[in-house]
């Protein structure tokens, strides 16, 4: 007889226990072994599975010689039922503060850490108090990472053959400034962005980004110079004028007002941002930690996340010594 469903199901409802017996009899094909592992008898471990039956309203398992088989609804819940615990056992890992306690060392260059790192590093610092965090800086385009770390978030892929080196995003470019130049309205076109002072960094993406357009940067109206595209972020935010940015450093001042993207459309210009951490086997828990957090923190902003960075949080980590 098939079991009757509960009108309304709900987790709060399903004994953790019957989860736990289901689990590992669906794992060991077999009662018997299934009832050994949990410390339980036979009778106790058949009499949970058939109560998660009739919450259910479905048969789970069906008898096949002296072993179960999972019916297609056991084998859909299983699934699940495993990656739900898996995530509980991750949990309850990081409950335990001598897992991650300890210093954590993440390179930058000023942009990135300026822009879209530290907000991140907030919620580690105030989520994960054990952890004490050092922030270092990196130049852009810098090839040779000589400094010690546990993560570094670079401009450009870096030639370091003992770390490893995975993109993470392309950068996407896109002019903004503050509504206040120009009376909070978007630019017709890009030549009209030619009226207005432009800010630059070191790397110059205006000249490439204009002469995409068919225009000449020399034809701007005025011009500013700085060692670092945070700076001239800042002082777009200040009024001084136009700053070519990728969307990710300037997302949360768009959205809060502080600056606005006055050409609608955004474009590839130039490096990548790369992702550069130990080895998989000597990497940390905390790290990982870190890492999970940061790349969670991306994919909410919207970022256009390479799919390789998955590979790198996946993987187990060594534990602390």
């Amino acid at each position: 007889m098939r079991p009757e469903p509960s009108p309304y199901l709900d987790l709060r409802q399903i004994p953790l226990t019957a989860l736990r017996a289901f689990e590992a009899a669906g794992r060991h094909s077999h009662i018997r072994r299934a009832a050994q592992e949990l410390h339980v008898s036979h009778s106790a471990l058949s009499r949970h599975i058939r109560q998660l039956e009739e919450r259910l309203g479905s048969h789970l398992f069906h008898r096949e010689g002296n072993g179960i088989q999972l019916t297609p609804t056991g084998r859909r819940l299983l699934a699940s039922v495993q990656i739900a615990f898996q995530e509980l056992n991750r949990g309850l890992h990081y409950m335990n503060p001598t897992q991650i306690a300890g210093e954590l060392v993440i390179a930058s260059t000023a942009t990135i850490s300026m822009n879209w790192l530290l907000p991140v590093l907030t919620h580690v610092q105030q989520q994960y108090p054990e952890i004490t965090l050092r922030v270092k800086t990196l130049e852009p385009l810098e090839e040779s990472l000589n400094q010690e770390f546990d993560i570094a978030l670079t401009l450009g892929a870096p030639t370091d053959k003992s770390r490893v080196v995975t993109k993470l995003y392309d950068e996407y470019y896109v002019p903004v400034c503050s509504p206040k130049l120009v009376n909070g309205q978007p630019q017709a076109s890009p030549a009209s962005l030619l009226a207005h002072p432009l800010l630059h960094d070191r790397l110059n993406q205006w000249q490439q980004w204009l002469s995409s357009h068919g225009l000449n940067v020399q034809q701007a109206f005025q011009h500013t110079y700085f060692d670092y595209a945070y700076q001239a972020i800042e002082a777009a935010r200040l009024g001084m004028g136009l700053a070519l940015a990728d969307v990710m450093e300037v997302r949360e001042d768009i959205q809060q007002g502080r600056l606005m993207q006055i050409i609608q459309t955004d474009q590839q210009i130039g490096e990548s941002v790369y992702l550069v951490t130990e080895p998989k086997a000597h990497m940390t828990q905390r790290t990982l930690l870190v890492l999970k957090t940061i790349i969670g923190s991306l994919e909410k902003s919207g970022a256009r996340l390479n799919r390789g960075v998955y590979d790198v949080i996946a993987e187990p980590v060594r534990a602390e010594t």
